[in-house]
């Protein structure tokens, strides 16, 4: 069965080709493994060579009421040599299909790009998360909104050299990981929410992301080349003031780039100022009996209560 979960012998075979496909340094491969599982991998393989792949993490969807089970794409990768073919599309099949019948409610991603996008859009993903990125810049503290979805051409893998040594700031606190997803629940009770457990955000600190708390709100960053990259700002403080504190607390760094937490297309009928500065920056491909009540339900979504967090791209 070329279609298929992977297996611990294949660990080395797969970190091989995520490193080849998209170049990412070997220790956050391994850390990314060894916190997620190589059960959650599936693989095509031919010739006893697999040559694509894709980690489908078990994750939840939490509403003031209830979790509704999903798995999130990550590392979606085929070799170059055998692009084109439709292996990955076959494989997200697969993906889907086992996620139904183990009563999952989707899978959702991220696409790196507007032609990624469209591709997955063929596959049956539907655009569902969005968000609002913001630049601050440190020689003139210069505000610009950002006009597409993006995603950085480097994930973790590209640190500044800043981030080797302890971080120690001066007004702002740190947060342990479990603090941290605490403060996120909490923060996020009332609302829809990407649930992730405990493991996933020990692994985002692992590889660089800290996590912070300044007076009322939380939120974690990491350094990407000479740049902050801000995630999930939770909370009161305006986003021009958190950039001017790490502008203070981290002089070396070039500019803040401040992502505001994503929303769900549920409010985009409702939300004019959505529809007009909100970006498509995930994609969900529901299991037909949660697509059919999810549909039914979005007319009166309410849009004080239909946001989203996530951290991972």
């Amino acid at each position: 069965m070329p279609y298929r979960k992977a297996i611990p012998s294949e660990i080395t075979e797969i970190r091989k080709l995520w490193e080849e496909v998209f170049g990412d340094l070997d220790d956050y491969i391994r850390k990314f493994i060894s916190h997620f599982g190589i059960e959650n991998c599936y693989v095509f393989e031919t010739n006893h060579k697999i040559v694509a792949m894709a980690f489908a993490i078990p994750t939840s969807l939490k509403s003031p009421s209830k979790f509704q089970n999903l798995r999130y794409l990550y590392a979606c990768a085929t070799h170059p040599d055998f692009q084109g073919q439709g292996i990955m599309a076959k494989l997200l099949e697969t993906v889907y299909d086992e996620a139904c019948k183990e009563n999952f409610a989707g899978i959702f991603l991220q696409a790196i790009n507007q032609s990624l996008a469209e591709y997955y859009q063929k596959l049956g993903f539907e655009e569902f998360f969005f968000r609002e990125h913001s630049f601050y810049y440190s020689h003139d503290f210069q505000h610009k909104e950002h006009k597409e979805c993006t995603k950085d051409a480097k994930k973790i893998s590209v640190l500044c050299e800043n981030t080797s040594r302890p971080l120690r700031l001066k007004n702002i606190d740190l947060l342990t990981p479990e603090n941290y997803r605490i403060k996120r629940s909490q923060k996020l009770n009332s609302h829809y929410f990407v649930n992730w457990e405990e493991g996933f955000f020990r692994f985002l600190n692992e590889t660089e992301t800290n996590f912070c708390e300044y007076k009322d709100t939380i939120f974690s960053f990491k350094a990407i080349m000479n740049n902050i990259v801000v995630d999930e700002l939770l909370g009161d403080t305006p986003k021009e003031q958190i950039a001017l504190l790490l502008f203070e607390e981290l002089p070396n760094f070039d500019a803040v780039h401040i992502r505001s937490p994503l929303t769900a297309n549920c409010l985009l009928h409702t939300a004019n100022r959505l529809q007009q500065t909100a970006f498509c920056c995930g994609q969900i491909k529901w299991c037909k009996p949660v697509k059919e009540k999810f549909d039914a339900g979005r007319a009166a979504a309410d849009l004080g209560n239909c946001w989203f967090a996530f951290a991972m791209e």
